[in-house]
């Protein structure tokens, strides 16, 4: 029987046999030679090696262990499962691809896909590009614009979160950048009312049918975009608070990727306090945030399409943001006080004080001009435009960072952006755009 010292060869049935390691069981069904059951259905064979106990080398003692038919003892029903230990080789190549590879940006994984055929053919895949995008949320970096230019690109680690275009060129017209949700960018055509959904990193895109309103170059606009890991089809949505000048009410349009199509709410918002609204947005958990200029924020639900008006800290200004912290809707507003420079946070649906941050000058060198907060980084990261200086506050570590230094100080706005994977198709028939 025996075929080496350590490999042994058991007959399973008539005209198969099975190899198995020494001190291993291997489960075979038992047939006759002329292909008749035997009273034993399948049995447990174990080959035991008994060279180091001193036995003859070429002798191996087999072990069988049987049952008998179910259909005999009915009692057998109610036996455990009989497991088997096999011995597997786990190479840590499979572990990182199944359990470290889509908590990476893409650029990086851009570069992983060089590694082998296997991981090219698993990186590319759908379903990966899926997972990525559900479990990476950090922001990568932010997307710019400066008047009568192309966009460009703020990363916040070269190596690891680069642009392969920035400056959106694959996008078949100029457009100017609007709004940003978890890897998707929207983009409005240069004096036109037609909308771009795009993907920088993959240089994938949409173009969206026309509104059934003109929103204007400057349209308060919003883009929802949150991956589900048990929604394979990503699906997206644009919601846009249109105002007309002879007409004192908010109307809500919202694009839907699911029917491809944009549709009026029946929501009107009649509030005078909120015409004039800021162009950009925030979105969390389900609710659409607009600052207006008149001081509050105007909410509104995407499940039941109803609104609210919250209110905005006293001489609040233009240089506040809304972003999310812990879980919690917050409103940042810096101010500067000699050479020190406050960040008074306020949080909950009444917009009261919860906390007050500060730095001095001499963590960020000279500055000039404003510091303004932006809307929507990390938990941990606060973001900030000071004179021509991007810069970054870490708040576990009370320290500023300087992200660069900009040639100009009068962009148009600042978004932020996640180097995601997200595919820009059409969720109900499967093609890209």
């Amino acid at each position: 029987m025996a075929d080496s010292d350590s490999d042994s060869w058991v007959m399973a049935d008539s005209d198969s046999w099975v190899m198995a390691d020494s001190d291993s069981w291997v489960m075979a069904d038992l047939e006759s030679d002329d292909q008749e059951k035997m009273e034993v259905d399948f049995c447990l064979i174990k080959i035991e090696d008994d060279s180091e106990s001193g036995a003859d080398e070429s002798s191996d003692e087999l072990s069988i262990l049987s049952f008998k038919s179910t259909a005999e003892r009915p009692e057998a029903y109610a036996r455990s499962p009989i497991l088997i230990n096999m011995k597997k080789e786990v190479r840590i190549e499979d572990v990182l691809r199944d359990h470290v590879l889509h908590f990476l940006p893409a650029k990086t994984l851009c570069k992983f896909r060089t590694v082998s055929r296997g991981w090219d053919q698993w990186i590319s895949s759908p379903f990966f590009s899926h997972r990525q995008t559900t479990y990476f949320k950090n922001i990568s970096g932010l997307f710019f614009q400066l008047p009568g230019e192309d966009p460009s690109f703020i990363s916040f680690n070269q190596d690891a979160y680069g642009m392969p275009d920035p400056s959106l060129k694959f996008l078949p017209e100029p457009v100017n950048i609007r709004t940003s949700c978890n890897g998707l960018l929207c983009c409005q055509s240069v004096g036109d009312n037609v909308y771009y959904i795009c993907n920088p990193v993959t240089k994938q895109w949409k173009m969206l049918p026309r509104p059934n309103l003109y929103h204007g170059v400057e349209a308060a606009m919003v883009l929802v975009f949150e991956p589900h890991p048990l929604n394979f089809n990503e699906t997206y949505e644009l919601v846009c608070a249109v105002t007309f000048p002879d007409h004192p009410i908010v109307y809500f349009e919202i694009f839907s990727s699911r029917s491809s199509s944009w549709r009026v709410s029946d929501t009107i918002c009649c509030e005078l306090d909120c015409l004039d609204l800021l162009s950009g947005g925030y979105y969390m958990k389900g609710v659409v945030y607009w600052k207006a200029s008149s001081g509050v924020i105007l909410a509104f639900n995407l499940r039941n399409e109803q609104y609210g008006i919250l209110p905005l800290p006293v001489s609040s200004g233009e240089y506040g943001a809304l972003t999310v912290m812990h879980g919690e809707l917050c409103y940042i507003l810096p101010r500067r006080l000699f050479d020190n420079y406050n960040i008074y946070i306020y949080g909950n649906m009444d917009m009261r004080l919860k906390t007050v941050l500060n730095f001095t000058c001499d963590d960020v060198g000279s500055t000039y001009g404003v510091c303004r907060a932006l809307p929507g980084a990390n938990d941990d990261i606060l973001m900030f435009v000071l004179g021509r200086k991007v810069i970054a506050y870490h708040v576990r570590e009370q320290k500023v960072e300087v992200i660069c230094t900009m040639t100009a100080d009068s962009c148009t706005g600042y978004l932020p952006y996640v180097n995601s994977l997200v595919s820009v198709r059409d969720p109900m028939v499967g093609i890209w755009a």
